[in-house]
């Protein structure tokens, strides 16, 4: 994805256009009206002008077919409306912050609403926000079983039998419940408000402790493991810095410390996750950002830990470092 013609920005357009579309679609619940079967415009319920001039867009993008009277979802559609696979509203509401991208790069963010109100979060949840954090969770929650899947596959090898495992910032806690049903016992830490989602859907699963991973001094243990994912990136370096190092105290000897996130390449130009989700930490955190393979390794040093081996898992990578002994 790369602007070298004038063409590729209006490439550009179009795709911020068929995003908006797409989404409004399926926030109105029309492709679920379609997944029940063949529908006329008038059915639908929508305006009719505004169906005759989407249409099109959503026929281009192979997502609905017809013949002018009738309209039916494509394969396409149906398999993508199955798996949940559709744009939501969270893409329109994210469409209106980055109208407001001159305002965050004169000022700074998070972005703020139209009542001038900042729309940062902790975690991308609202302790205030009973819904909003629930719906979030239940987001992140249906999106990470092949990445739970994956980060245990990886990391269980390192563990002795029945190793203990810390899952720090765990919200939701598929992560720590695939490590609990593998064997091992798994402590969720996190903040009340993401832990009392996490007692209601896990139960007794899990053990958990509530607090601010940033005001505590211990976090208990001694644990084999202490695994972060997607915590980091919206934390700054310094308070990272010190994460890791005090998850390090709270290791065994021969304990890892794992992050599994997104991170910058050296040259601070890839990969695609990487750079434009730096944009989503700039606008909704105080002090998030996507960071540098370069700077992640200087906080297992700084910690004393050893390596970090780096891996690749799935669309993002997998940081490792050991604790002597």
């Amino acid at each position: 994805m790369k602007l070298e013609t004038e063409r590729d920005a209006t490439e550009w357009v179009w795709a911020a256009k068929a995003l908006a579309v797409v989404s409004a679609w399926n926030a109105l619940g029309l492709f679920a009206r379609l997944r029940q079967g063949p529908a006329t415009r008038d059915e639908l319920g929508a305006d009719p002008r505004a169906i005759a001039t989407t249409l099109p867009v959503l026929k281009y993008l192979g997502l609905v077919a017809g013949d002018g009277k009738r309209l039916v979802l494509t394969d396409a559609g149906r398999r993508l409306v199955d798996e949940g696979g559709m744009p939501t509203e969270r893409n329109l509401e994210m469409l209106t912050d980055l109208g407001r991208m001159k305002e965050v790069l004169r000022d700074g963010g998070p972005v703020k609403d139209a009542q001038g109100k900042s729309k940062g979060t902790t975690g991308g949840t609202h302790a205030a926000d009973p819904v909003h954090t629930q719906r979030f969770l239940d987001m992140l929650y249906g999106s990470s079983g092949a990445a739970a899947q994956s980060s245990l596959d990886w990391l269980s090898p390192l563990l002795p039998a029945g190793g203990r495992v810390l899952d720090l910032g765990g919200g939701h806690g598929r992560y720590a419940r695939a490590f609990a049903d593998a064997g091992f016992p798994t402590t969720l830490f996190d903040l009340p408000h993401a832990v009392a989602y996490a007692k209601n859907r896990h139960g007794t699963a899990l053990t958990y402790q509530e607090g601010n991973f940033h005001e505590v001094e211990s976090f208990g243990g001694p644990y084999d493991l202490i695994f972060m994912a997607n915590v980091v990136h919206g934390e700054s370096a310094a308070d990272n810095a010190a994460l890791v190092a005090r998850a390090a105290k709270s290791l065994n000897p021969g304990g890892y410390v794992a992050l599994k996130d997104m991170f910058l390449d050296e040259h601070g130009k890839g990969p695609e996750n990487a750079v434009f989700f730096g944009l989503t930490m700039l606008f909704y955190t105080n002090h998030g950002s996507s960071p540098t393979l370069r700077q992640s390794r200087e906080w297992f040093h700084a910690a004393g830990l050893e390596g970090p081996e780096i891996t690749l898992l799935d669309t993002q990578q997998l940081m490792v470092g050991r604790k002597p002994g």
